[in-house]
């Protein structure tokens, strides 16, 4: 196998053959062990291999107990990679989500046209041939009439679909949403400045000091690399500060800032500014050859260019004149001011610090909560832990050591101005040279080359830094061409097919398809997508049980519990942290799928088996001929792709199992197949951590991070020319420069559409994830055995209160209360604790609001997100991040 620019090595075997150079991989285990010990209990005892599916990560490696058919436990693999052998109680508890009574067993029809959620829907069961012939039938139809009349929604509830994607390329439909990240707009400043998806993590295998905002570091999360390590981190001494209006898990491991919510982007701005002009000790070396903060620019903001090349100009100080940046310099300058062509410019750090002048730590008390001194406190701790000039040598490689990170996520960038938080937090980590060297802040996805430079110098965007071209009439039903860095907008899609012409959507929405989905729920506003659904002809929903999706469709198509459910992944960089066992991880693993119980199916045979009824399966341009040219946008050119010889033949049918055959040949090689995987479940090996470090692929001066925003300043000229060109402006919103304000090159604060609600609405609402209840992944809220668990948990299922706030207010503890906004309200039984800002109610976990088919326990907890807005002049027009911390005022209700 050919890795990493033309090296060779023998990867590991998991029955630990040889290893030829030790410097490049690390093997584990003996993995064949465990089946051979299952085979001596009997013919009726099994053990199969498993991967877990009961939280968004979905990569524990499991063992899964089968006596007599039934599965009797499902536990961690041990010594395998990335949990070695440990497991939540979400994972244990996935013998519930095979056995759960509420699951779909059957393909269902509607017979009532009426729909709702409290509307019966007078389903009748029909076999899967009549199923599959009515929607590819009726797929077929709006594919004629026009192929973007399709919608597909996806979700975190269903992953592993292999074909969904090529199905939808087949298809012609530009119109995916996902419905489970308008809340988590967490990707673009990692997109921007990392050149890397999804977001960017704390390297806790050398950080020192830890700065996180609005995220967990990983205890809510996997048993995965991350919990580990971060709870090695804080045993040899890192120093961990929460920002955050609650007293998370982790906030108890170190200090808790408490913070006003949506008011981040101003405790950052004043961070940087005590960093720009009262610290002013800065990694001067990684500033000028790591970023754009020496490029030149002039009065409108534009980079000044050498008339010849179009490349930036840089200063050279020790020539007194300006020089394209690829030139060879001594030295350049980072302050002052100069004449080049005629023109005043300046380095683009200049004009970066100068945005930050008046956001002192004063300024921001008044709006954070947050001590001014607390503010000073911290910006000079994380200076000192950063060590500027250190360096580290990792298997022969020396790199810059930076041991510190601040890292945000959705409770800092879902608010207007959130994009701006997020950069900011990049800026307070370049000005230190923390970005992409051990300690350091990191993006989590693609290990390897992802840092090259185009042709200014700085790194290459990435997913939704590139944004969508600008076409009139949009072609997307999402609004994309308005908001081309949006991650996604399933709102949008909503608003458009309500109001077709004022949002400018040309052709008719024919038919929706769910898999893994539930924009009512997982959004804002449910009754806005249920009347939405309420007007498409035909929805479809590939479900596991009754949820919101389920009961708005004509067509229900049962698809396996993830447990009967066949699957080959490779690993996936985590979301929290970036660990030692797991950095530079390549594996490949499999879940061996237990029978199913009902007449379910995999949910590729179910793509494959409407494509072949459609006429699109087959030949160029099928889903098959889709598959071959896909590529993994995660973990690129590593991830699960076919590739020669291995590549499907587009003319004929092959079954899943076929499929992932030849996956996993174009991954191993040739003589390692599905049935190699079948005996030993997985396939890895772990490079040299110094291939971990994307920093080693450029380092030095061969590359360039954005300290100056340039792209969101062409992207806002760019969207500006389209709109003009038509005479157009966006749909929805009042005054467009509220939208533009979000794409300065240097961020500026914006107050959040809540800062200034009317008075009666004195408090933020808030949410949080919880150990139990991460999402609603496996159908966490309906399982009975995380129900046992957390039915005594005073936290879990309630409304926190501050106790001062409960006492001046008059409520008590199990108070049932009433939590309006202005967008909505909710209800829930109220817990007094001190582990959260005053002035704030805590809504954990994604409870309700359930159907009058789901199960009754959808039906029980608050539902956070009927308090949340989907107007536009209230999200972050660059992401389009739903608001997430509204004003409300809150009412105990009698009983």
């Amino acid at each position: 196998m050919q890795l990493l620019g033309g090296m060779f090595m023998s990867c590991l075997a998991p029955d630990n053959r040889e290893v030829r150079d030790s410097n490049l991989v690390t093997a584990w285990g003996n993995c064949g062990s465990e089946k051979r010990r299952s085979a001596e209990g009997g013919a009726r005892e099994k053990l199969l291999y498993g991967i877990c599916r009961m939280c968004m990560q979905g990569d524990c490696l499991t063992l899964v107990h089968v006596k007599e058919g039934v599965v009797t436990r499902v536990e961690g693999r041990p010594g395998v990679p990335p949990n070695f052998g440990n497991l939540c109680p979400r994972g244990n508890s996935a013998v519930m989500n095979l056995y759960n009574p509420y699951r779909i067993k059957n393909p269902l029809k509607r017979t009532n046209p009426q729909k709702g959620l409290d509307v019966d829907p007078g389903w009748v069961e029909i076999s899967w041939e009549e199923a599959l012939e009515l929607v590819a039938q009726r797929f077929k139809e709006v594919r004629e009439r026009d192929a973007r009349g399709l919608v597909v929604c996806e979700g975190w509830g269903n992953r592993e679909s292999i074909l969904r994607v090529p199905f939808e390329k087949a298809f012609g439909t530009p119109n995916e949403v996902g419905s489970h990240g308008v809340l988590c707009t967490v990707h673009l400043g990692t997109d921007l400045v990392h050149s890397n998806f999804p977001i960017s993590v704390v390297d806790l295998e050398y950080c020192q000091y830890h700065v996180t905002l609005g995220r967990s570091v990983g205890p809510n999360f996997a048993t995965t690399g991350g919990i580990r390590k971060f709870a090695q981190a804080l045993d040899r001494g890192m120093k961990l500060v929460v920002v955050d209006p609650r007293c998370s898990p982790e906030a108890s491991k170190g200090e808790w800032v408490p913070i006003r919510p949506g008011t981040d982007l101003a405790f950052l701005l004043a961070m940087a500014h005590v960093m720009f002009y009262e610290i002013e000790k800065y990694d001067e070396w990684f500033l000028k050859n790591r970023t754009n903060a020496p490029y030149l620019i002039d009065e409108a903001g534009e980079y000044v260019r050498d008339k010849v090349s179009g490349a930036p100009l840089m200063w050279d100080p020790e020539e007194g004149r300006a020089k394209p940046w690829n030139s060879e310099f001594k030295d350049v300058a980072l302050r002052g001011e100069y004449v080049v062509d005629g023109k005043k410019c300046e380095p683009a750090f200049e004009a970066v610090r100068r945005g930050f002048a008046s956001y002192t730590p004063e300024w921001q008390e008044g709006i954070t909560t947050i001590p001014a001194g607390t503010v000073r406190r911290i910006a000079r701790e994380f200076v000192e832990a950063a060590q500027i000039g250190s360096t580290i040598l990792i298997d022969g490689a020396e790199f810059p050591f930076r041991p510190v990170s601040l890292n945000c996520e959705r409770n800092v960038m879902n608010h207007r101005g959130g994009t701006y938080a997020d950069l900011v937090g990049k800026i307070i980590n370049m000005l230190v040279g923390a970005i992409e060297v051990p300690g350091s802040c990191l993006g989590c996805g693609k290990r390897g080359p992802v840092l090259k430079p185009g042709d200014d110098g700085t790194v290459e965007p990435s997913y939704e830094a590139v944004g969508i071209p600008f076409t009139f009439p949009p072609l997307h039903a999402d609004m994309a061409e308005f908001y081309p860095h949006r991650h996604t907008t399933p709102q949008m899609i909503a608003k458009a097919i309500l109001e077709p012409e004022k949002y400018h959507l040309s052709y008719e929405i024919g038919a929706w398809l769910t898999i893994g989905g539930n924009p009512i729920k997982m959004v804002a506003q449910p009754q806005l997508f249920v009347e939405a659904l309420k007007k498409i002809p035909f929805v479809v929903t590939i479900g596991y049980h009754m949820d919101e999706m389920a009961i708005m469709s004509d067509v229900v198509l049962p698809e396996h519990s993830f447990l009967e459910r066949l699957r080959v992944a490779v690993f996936w960089p985590e979301h929290q942290a970036a660990a030692g066992e797991t950095q530079s991880l390549k594996m490949v693993s499999m879940r061996e799928p237990v029978p199913p119980l009902y007449n379910t199916k995999h949910v590729d045979e179910i793509f494959m088996e409407i494509a072949d009824r459609m006429g699109i399966l087959l030949g160029p341009g099928g889903v098959y001929d889709q598959l071959n040219e896909l590529t993994d946008y995660i973990v690129g050119d590593e991830g699960l792709v076919l590739k020669e010889p291995y590549k499907l033949d587009i003319n004929r049918k092959y079954s899943i199992e076929e499929i992932y055959d030849h996956m996993v040949k174009s991954w191993i090689g040739d003589d390692k197949g599905l049935d190699y995987l079948k005996e030993v479940g997985y396939y890895g090996y772990q490079l040299s951590r110094k291939y971990h470090y994307n920093y080693y692929y450029f380092p030095e001066n061969k590359t360039r991070h954005p300290f100056y925003f340039y792209r969101l300043k062409k992207s806002a000229e760019k969207l500006r020319e389209g709109l003009r060109k038509h005479g157009i402006s966006f749909p929805g919103v009042k005054d467009e420069e509220r939208v533009f304000e979000l794409y300065k090159p240097v961020p500026i604060w914006v107050e959040n559409a809540e800062l200034r609600a009317p008075e009666e609405y004195d408090l933020y609402a808030i949410n949080f994830k919880t150990p139990f209840f991460t999402n609603s992944v496996g159908d966490v809220q309906g399982n009975p055995w995380l129900r046992e668990l957390t039915k005594d948990d005073p936290y879990e299922e309630r409304i926190w209160i501050n106790s001062e706030t409960a006492k001046r207010k008059g409520l008590k503890d199990g108070d049932l209360v009433r939590i309006e906004s202005r967008y909505g309200w909710t209800m829930g039984v109220l817990k007094v604790t001190e582990l959260i800002h005053p002035e704030v109610i805590g809504v954990p976990g994604a409870y309700g609001p359930g159907t009058v088919q789901s199960n009754p326990r959808h039906r029980h907890g608050p539902h956070f997100n009927s308090l949340l807005s989907v107007d536009e002049e209230t999200f972050d027009s660059i992401s389009c991040g739903i608001e997430i911390g509204p004003r409300v005022k809150i009412v105990k209700v009698e009983q």
